[in-house]
């Protein structure tokens, strides 16, 4: 039993093929399973000599039985039941729409980065239908109904931020539909009842290196060549101060570490390398800091990487001889 499709089709790794759903079969579990959108509680096995079991799925909506919403509603009680129900859906879609979603923009590559990489991360919301339902249904989070707005429902790529409740926080806003649009990027708090998470943090355990990237993208170019790259991806050059806060805390982590500093090559990325910078010394992290050097072209790690891979892996791996060790920053 299942809470809903959203939560079957995440749960059984759906992939939306127009008319049907490709996803693992419930019996024997190999994706050659369909579920078609006409008639969401069937789902037949495509391996007729092997399995070809057919299923009925059942949902129930109940709230006390959904854990998630439980969470919600006792990590938030300032929320009002709408904004509770809001961000509970908003997370479900998320959830789903990265599996289940057919994107055209996601699985030809992202800015330079695969469809492995971007669709563990990076939402498509395809059309300014589906943005004007989904702003529809957040307006009590987002304090205010952006479904009319033309010029915010051609957003229709997201990159939702989690905090370290694993909630959303804020999502990140960009266009595929209209890629020129400016500005680029744009923020939306999607948690009104606390102060938001306003960095990304990805550190796996057996990580060698940590890059400290100005944006979510830059991060994910260094993903895109060492699948174990840790990073901490601000959200803009002026937000350091949850960073600082959170290397004082999480100090442990850092250490051991090759920490790499890959802010923009502009004067506001510079800022922000001289304060994270000054942060790792004051924790007696700064044993083994080093600064990421771009072409005379590039001011980015995602302009750079669009531009020639090859040299940025190569800059990358063989960062102990190329990357440019920090005795010490002038402002």
């Amino acid at each position: 039993m299942y809470q809903n499709i959203e939560n079957a089709l995440d749960e059984l790794n759906a992939e939306d093929k127009g008319r049907y759903y490709i996803c693992n079969c419930p019996e024997c579990n190999e994706h050659e399973a369909f579920i078609y959108k006409n008639n969401t509680n069937f789902v037949q096995c495509n391996r007729e000599n092997h399995c070809g079991e057919r299923m009925l799925l059942q949902f129930h909506e109940k709230q006390h039985t959904n854990p998630a919403l439980k969470r919600i509603e006792k990590n938030f009680p300032s929320l009002s039941d709408d904004q509770k129900e809001a961000l509970n859906w908003s997370m479900k879609v998320f959830s789903f729409a990265k599996k289940g979603l057919q994107s055209e923009a996601m699985d030809n590559g992202y800015r330079g980065l695969s469809k492995e990489n971007v669709r563990q991360h990076i939402i498509d919301l395809q059309n300014k239908e589906v943005m004007q339902y989904f702003f529809k249904k957040t307006s009590s989070l987002l304090g205010k109904d952006y479904s009319k707005n033309s010029w915010m429902c051609e957003r229709n790529i997201l990159i939702p931020l989690y905090g370290e409740d694993n909630t959303v926080d804020r999502m990140l806003l960009r266009s595929s539909i209209n890629p020129s649009t400016e500005p680029k990027e744009i923020q939306l708090i999607l948690n009104p009842s606390k102060e938001t998470r306003d960095f990304f943090v990805d550190i796996p355990k057996d990580s060698k290196s940590i890059v400290f990237c100005e944006s979510f993208l830059d991060a994910l170019s260094f993903r895109e060549i060492d699948d174990n790259c840790g990073f901490v991806a601000l959200t803009g050059a002026a937000k350091t101060r949850q960073v600082d806060n959170y290397i004082r805390k999480n100090k442990d982590i850092f250490k051991g570490k090759q920490l790499c500093m890959a802010m923009d090559d502009d004067q506001a990325g510079r800022d922000a390398a001289h304060k994270l910078t000054n942060t790792l010394k004051k924790q007696q992290l700064d044993g083994n800091i080093a600064t990421f050097r771009y072409d005379a072209s590039c001011k980015d790690p995602n302009e750079f990487l669009q531009m020639d891979r090859k040299q940025f892996e190569r800059r990358y791996k063989r960062k102990v001889q190329q990357l440019e060790p920090i005795k010490e920053i002038e402002k």
